[in-house]
């Protein structure tokens, strides 16, 4: 911004010309050295100059015509600038042709490729889940988020209804996850089999033989995956798959209808399996994905509705009771 000392200056010397330093500074009221400062700023500006050799005075210049000449030279920098960028634009289309077709090959000659973008990711499973036909195998180290969960259901009741089979391997610490539980609950009478292991090692998705994602994991927060095509390393991964499956154990709900002999809810019946293994309540909350008020809340009531005076007599109550 041009500062107010030259912006007055400029006003005066539009309105007087022949002005001199000395009449500016009587009717402005700044100092000389002010106006100094002021006459080499409105120079830099293009907005003074020397009428002729010699003049003692500055000629105040139209706004107009100082910024044609401020932006003369930058003008020029800026075609040739965009001259420039459009023979780089030209030249690197002329090589889009040949980059994609070469990617496609290497796509169709590797067995293996790198995804890093979820995004990515996701459109690929969008992709192969609508065509796939057999059958789509999932293992699962961890819980899902309850939205993961939420989005999932639909598309497996479509895949189901289909006729395709679905299997979903889980950790075992899943049992008292309660998105996982109201996602099986969903989906297991429609027929989708869950089972689950003490240690899953793979994320692995399997979409009929011809396609294999399995998660990097190269720390905990790699969300990376390997997309395998090639049959062979396919069977391989659907081997370890199936290997896994006859090794797990049925999923709990299949076995104990979620608590409903007990009359606890799925919730209440997790809670007090967490208590009689010892786990405090926020690690208990933490695995179902619930409040710790809200935990404390259900071990309260069942404090009180058990009779006992401690977490421990709780527990020793509850196998009493055959609830756990």
């Amino acid at each position: 911004m041009i500062s107010t000392t030259a912006f007055e200056l400029y006003q005066y010397a539009v309105t007087h010309p022949g002005w001199s330093r000395e009449d500016a500074s009587t009717a402005l009221g700044y100092t000389l050295r002010d106006l100094d400062k002021a006459i080499e700023e409105l120079i830099a500006r293009r907005l003074f100059q020397l009428p002729a050799e010699g003049a003692d005075h500055m000629v105040a210049i139209s706004p107009d015509v100082a910024l044609s000449q401020l932006v003369e030279a930058d003008e020029r920098l800026l075609i040739d600038l965009r001259t420039k960028i459009a023979s780089h634009r030209s030249d690197m289309a002329a090589l889009v042709p040949a980059y994609v077709a070469a990617r496609r090959k290497i796509a169709m000659d590797s067995g293996v490729e790198v995804l890093e973008d979820p995004v990515v990711i996701r459109n690929l499973l969008i992709d192969y889940g609508r065509d796939v036909g057999e059958q789509v195998l999932i293992a699962q180290p961890a819980a899902s988020t309850a939205d993961v969960h939420q989005e999932g259901i639909q598309k497996d009741l479509e895949l189901l209804e289909r006729g395709v089979i679905r299997k979903n391997l889980y950790n075992a610490s899943t049992v008292d996850h309660v998105p996982t539980r109201k996602a099986v609950a969903a989906t297991a009478p429609a027929g989708l089999e869950y089972r689950t292991l003490t240690y899953v090692p793979l994320k692995l998705m399997i979409f009929d033989r011809s396609l294999a994602l399995v998660g990097r994991q190269h720390h905990p927060g790699d969300r990376a995956a390997l997309v395998v095509r090639d049959v062979g390393l396919i069977n391989i991964f659907t081997h370890l798959f199936n290997v896994g499956w006859d090794l797990a154990a049925p999923y709990p709900w299949q076995e104990h209808g979620d608590g409903e002999d007990t009359g606890l809810t799925s919730v209440q019946a997790a809670v007090l399996r967490g208590m009689a293994a010892g786990y405090s309540d926020e690690v208990i909350s933490r695995r179902l994905n619930i409040s710790v008020r809200t935990c404390r809340r259900h071990i309260a009531w069942m404090l009180e509705e058990l009779g006992a005076e401690s977490r421990f007599q709780a527990a020793l109550k509850a196998r009493d009771r055959g609830w756990v």
